[in-house]
């Protein structure tokens, strides 16, 4: 028997506990941000209401000046002069009176960005006030600006900015360069929550290199349920340099076809002159030779020359095997045709002798100044002992 009481008081406790009046704010459809031109439904009921409760209240709070006001017929039929513009300039109805404490707003506006709440004032129980936000978004496209010109110059310090202005509302944001994070790299100025219209910022002072040429960088704005983008390719303008010219190249010139290449970079685009060593006449296409530059991306070429030896052997004879002996010239030189760097270039027969070392020339000379600074600091230690 006491076990029946006990499931009884179970059931009853709750249903007595659910039918106390309590008040009740919905918005139709519910959603965390709304996108202008929309229809939302504003609803306050007082649910479960006894003898002692009075009507409930939907009420309209400005989140600019924090004004309150209580919706009804009269306030959208006949606002008076001091409410809000919302009200006062509703002569197409778009915010309508349903019935008490039903507003329907038809064709939603950034400007209905709002608080409502639901109360109960005339209520004998106090019962708990309803709060919910209607967050409206207004939407603005992100946008580069890169400081001090454009393009930009290697090893010059560049200002790199993304700005947003009156948007609504800031949620995150992300800043990438080829794809990579770089939000840390600069500063963020993030618009405070209790702003309307709000602003956005991110800057960094960057040292490009060339490596940054032709890369993209992305500034990612989440404002309410939206991404917005910025995209920007660098241009980079750096000097012409090689990147990997052998001075010994191997050839097997027993072979119908044979390349010699070197690799470079520059910006804008250089050129480079293949030379005879011999005369420093220029190798150009032509019959039995083929030289063809190809755009390795992010400013990198490459120019390869490729030699035909049966056409080249019929020009006469031991004419290949002399071309390949002489050797040759590569020049690079910028638009105003000055030489910026020069390499000669030797035709090897034995592959061993072509083998890249591997270590580039900044790796050799960092290599040797450290051997230099260990011999000084070892005669200073003779020195003074």
């Amino acid at each position: 028997m006491f076990v029946v009481f006990v499931i009884f008081l179970t059931i009853l406790i709750p249903s007595i506990q659910s039918s106390k009046p309590a008040l009740k704010l919905t918005f139709t459809p519910d959603e965390k941000y709304y996108t202008e031109g929309h229809v939302v439904e504003i609803l306050c009921e007082l649910i479960n209401p006894s003898d002692h409760t009075e009507a409930s209240q939907l009420w309209h709070v400005d989140m600019k000046s924090g004004q309150r006001t209580a919706i009804g017929r009269a306030l959208l039929n006949t606002p008076p002069d001091d409410s809000l513009d919302i009200f006062k300039h509703n002569k197409n109805k778009r915010l309508e009176y349903v019935k008490k404490n039903h507003l329907r707003i038809r064709q939603i506006l950034f400007e209905d960005t709002s608080r409502y709440e639901c109360t109960c004032p005339d209520c004998e129980e106090q019962l708990e006030k309803k709060t919910k936000e209607l967050h409206v978004m207004k939407l603005t496209d992100p946008k580069w600006h890169i400081e001090p010109g454009w393009p930009i110059q290697e090893n010059a310090k560049t200002t790199l900015k993304c700005t947003a202005d009156d948007f609504y509302p800031y949620v995150s944001h992300q800043i990438l360069r080829n794809h990579h994070k770089i939000d840390g790299d600069g500063k963020a100025t993030i618009p405070n929550n209790n702003t309307i219209l709000q602003k956005f910022s991110w800057e960094a002072t960057v040292t490009p290199t060339h490596e940054w040429h032709k890369t993209t960088l992305e500034c990612t704005i989440i404002e309410g349920n939206h991404k917005k983008h910025a995209v920007k390719i660098l241009e980079v303008i750096f000097t012409p340099r090689f990147i990997k010219c052998e001075e010994k190249q191997y050839v097997n010139s027993t072979r119908d076809k044979s390349t010699i290449e070197c690799y470079y970079a520059g910006n804008p685009q250089p050129k480079l002159l293949w030379l005879r060593q011999t005369d420093e006449k220029p190798v150009t296409s032509d019959a039995g030779v083929t030289i063809e530059v190809k755009d390795e991306h992010h400013g990198k070429y490459k120019s390869a020359v490729t030699f035909d030896r049966q056409i080249l052997t019929t020009k006469e004879d031991n004419y290949y095997e002399q071309l390949l002996a002489d050797g040759f010239i590569v020049r690079l030189t910028n638009n105003n045709n000055e030489v910026r760097e020069s390499r000669k270039i030797n035709i090897v027969s034995d592959p061993n002798q072509a083998r890249t070392n591997p270590l580039d020339s900044l790796s050799r000379a960092t290599i040797q100044n450290f051997s230099i600074s260990i011999m000084l600091f070892s005669f200073l230690i003779i020195r003074h002992i």
